[in-house]
């Protein structure tokens, strides 16, 4: 009878002693905090003591974290993002309780910045960077005046030229417009060995296309030209047929060979035998870095109605992604689910321009996707939204910009749109040192995300985390229109951006020298 009494008494015990141990479980759980910046910086003040960034370490649950965020000439300080909820303290003390991310966000300050024009329109389109203290960059010009813009051929002219930024000023070289006695439009450029390649398009019959290259056609042709590092043309060419052809990007593959990207309404010429159905088709071609067409890669996408694509670029396995905007269900569209309006459209092809995979997402209203950029785990595509509905969680007013992330296999991992009241676009997107993503487009909002509005119209940049979600935004410009166009980010962390002003005031400190100019900007450091 004893023994039974005091087994039940140590059973009853050790039920105890179990219960106050799991109660202390919670006090030993150690919780995973991680810090880092944006931009990366190389230490942050943690507790009393430096330490290295990212900086990973575990803490018990309840434990509090003390940070201070140093000055980082260039850059103001914007917050902490704290699993991104952002605190605009400097030195914040954060008591931890689950899994935490901590960062610093710093939006770079605009430290130079550049008219480029003359008494005419400059259009900024292009730019693409030499090496850590000099870039390329491409302008639509009508100007006949300009000490930098020289030989206006008649009309609106490509101009490329290189300028260098190592004195902490940008010094711009003079240089020769190309053309023709009509209008052309530069839509982008791309550095390819020994020069740079620019493209768009033309209504000019009298270029002289040189080496291998093609005649005039009629309508809209595209038009394309390497300049070589010498300043000099190394050839030209037109490339299209008697309907309207564009080339809205360019970029180089591997084995330098010329992609181009655009859309035609031409079914003879060079666009005889590529897959023309009607209205308006997407297109793309590789060309030979002498300006001849491969044979055999050439090709058209879309429907019976109108199909247009914007950006492309070959990607990591040899194929190629590709992006824009599509009205069509039939033709390639046929089995692809849509929604109403224009859709945004992304299309995976082969290393043999064969689609894998193509996606149309959208809302009640229209769509455009301007860019598309392989980068780590998938592909980040940036346009605008005009919807609600269906695949846009959340519209703002007006037009939004648009920003979605798909990994390899076309499946969308999310997506987040961006803005005001008014209308935001986004022509460029690239991925930052950090793995996060920033864009430039333009905003006509003040209110939404955006905090402050300098006109008409703001030259918009955006810096995104990993994750999609805003870390911080900045607009630049005077009280007229003002918008970027493309965007890259230098070794030294620095964004640069190009794109347009019609303002002489605020931000546009070098002066507008006619309607409107080419704008260049450096922000940070």
């Amino acid at each position: 009878m004893f023994s039974r009494f005091r087994t039940l008494l140590l059973i009853v015990l050790l039920l105890m002693i179990l219960t106050v141990l799991s109660s202390c479980i919670p006090l030993l759980k150690r919780i995973q905090v991680t810090i880092t910046s944006t931009p990366l910086l190389d230490e942050l003040t943690v507790g009393k003591r430096e330490r290295t960034l990212p900086y990973t370490f575990m803490v018990r649950k309840g434990e509090k974290i003390q940070v201070r965020a140093p000055l980082v000439p260039g850059y103001d300080f914007v917050g902490w993002l704290i699993n991104n909820e952002l605190d605009e303290a400097a030195n914040i003390e954060v008591s931890v309780e689950d899994a935490t991310l901590i960062k610093a966000v710093y939006a770079p300050k605009l430290v130079d910045e550049r008219t480029i024009g003359g008494k005419g329109n400059e259009f900024g389109a292009g730019i693409s960077l030499l090496d850590s203290s000099s870039l390329a960059v491409g302008i639509t010009t009508d100007s006949t005046n300009s000490a930098l813009i020289l030989n206006n051929l008649g009309g609106a002219d490509f101009w490329t030229s290189s300028i260098s930024y190592d004195t902490g000023k940008f010094v711009v070289a003079p240089q020769k417009s190309y053309g023709g006695s009509s209008d052309e439009w530069l839509s982008s450029i791309a550095r390819i060995t020994g020069g740079t390649i620019s493209a768009g398009w033309t209504i000019s019959e009298d270029i002289d296309f040189s080496g291998s290259g093609y005649p005039y056609r009629g309508g809209v042709d595209g038009y394309v030209f390497m300049l070589q590092d010498d300043g000099k043309l190394a050839w030209q060419t037109y490339i299209g047929g008697s309907g309207d052809d564009y080339i809205h990007s360019v970029s180089i593959t591997v084995g330098e060979r010329i992609l181009l990207v655009g859309s035609t309404t031409s079914n003879d010429g060079n666009m005889k035998e590529i897959g023309y159905r009607a209205k308006k088709d997407g297109w793309v071609s590789l060309m030979s870095s002498y300006g001849t067409v491969i044979t055999g890669f050439m090709k058209a996408f879309g429907g019976t109605d109108d199909d247009e694509l914007l950006h492309g670029m070959q990607t990591r396995d040899g194929g190629y992604i590709l992006c824009g905007y599509s009205k069509s269900t039939d033709g390639d569209l046929a089995n692809v689910n849509r929604s109403l309006g224009e859709d945004l459209w992304i299309i995976r092809l082969n290393h043999k321009l064969e689609i894998v995979w193509q996606r149309l997402m959208g809302g009640q209203k229209d769509e455009r996707a301007h860019v598309v950029k392989e980068v780590d785990g998938g592909f980040i595509v940036a346009g605008y939204t005009t919807s609600t509905g269906r695949d846009i969680t959340e519209n703002k007013g007006g037009k939004d910009v648009w920003v979605l992330k798909f990994n390899y296999d076309g499946t969308l991992q999310w997506s987040r749109t961006l803005g005001g009241s008014k209308d935001e676009e986004a022509f460029d997107i690239i991925q930052t040192a950090d793995g996060g993503y920033a864009l430039c487009g333009y905003t006509e909002s003040a209110d939404g995300d955006i905090r402050v509005n300098k006109g008409k119209r703001d030259l918009w940049v955006v810096k995104l985390g990993s994750d999609g979600f805003l870390e911080w935004e900045a607009t630049f410009g005077g009280t007229d229109i003002d918008e970027g166009t493309r965007i890259v980010e230098t070794a030294k962390r620095e964004l640069l951006v190009i794109g347009t002003t019609y303002s002489n005031d605020r931000d546009v400190l070098s002066g507008l020298n006619g309607k409107s100019d080419a704008w260049l900007l450096r922000l940070g450091k």
